[in-house]
């Protein structure tokens, strides 16, 4: 009755070690196919703004695009002026959304791994300031190693991307 008794739990044991650790295969399988579908909305979304980005630049090389001002009124030079900047606002944002597509496109261990390397080097530097006995410039430097953990951990909020472990 014992050996029975053993038996069961062992097996029982064993069958819970196996469920846990599928659970933990499909859960990795799972994560892993959510961030290939991310990273194909952002080489989608490059793709857009790439395209967006090429119009512009187009439209800029057309002789219609490239008037001179010479000749023009006041009023039509004031509407060049704004077209242009506008124009230069749109393609700074399709820039800017490049960007941020190539930083989801990195991954979360290659931009901590980015920022880890940053941290050090603020690091160095704040250790030789306390070494040196520069209180204010050691102060310094680790406001600005928080500061830039704070906006790291906002572009990791923001890109959806969980950091794993706290850091320092």
């Amino acid at each position: 009755m014992k050996r029975r008794i053993i038996s069961i739990v062992t097996v029982l044991v064993v069958l819970a070690v196996v469920w846990a650790a599928f659970g933990q295969q499909q859960e990795r399988r799972q994560r892993s196919a959510e961030y290939r579908q991310a990273q194909l909305k952002a080489v989608e979304a490059i793709q857009e703004q790439a395209a967006k980005l090429k119009a512009g630049m187009e439209a800029m090389a057309r002789p219609e695009g490239r008037r001179s001002s010479e000749g023009l009124s006041e009023e039509e030079r004031a509407k060049l002026r704004e077209r242009f900047t506008k124009m230069r606002e749109e393609r700074q944002e399709v820039i800017a959304a490049i960007e941020q597509q190539l930083t989801m496109l990195k991954g979360r261990r290659q931009l901590e791994a980015e920022h880890e390397e940053s941290l050090a080097e603020l690091q160095a530097i704040r250790q030789l300031a306390l070494k040196e006995k520069a209180e204010e410039t050691a102060k310094s430097v680790m406001q600005l190693i928080l500061k830039r953990n704070k906006e790291f951990e906002a572009t990791m909020q923001k890109l959806g991307l969980e950091r794993s472990g706290p850091r320092s």
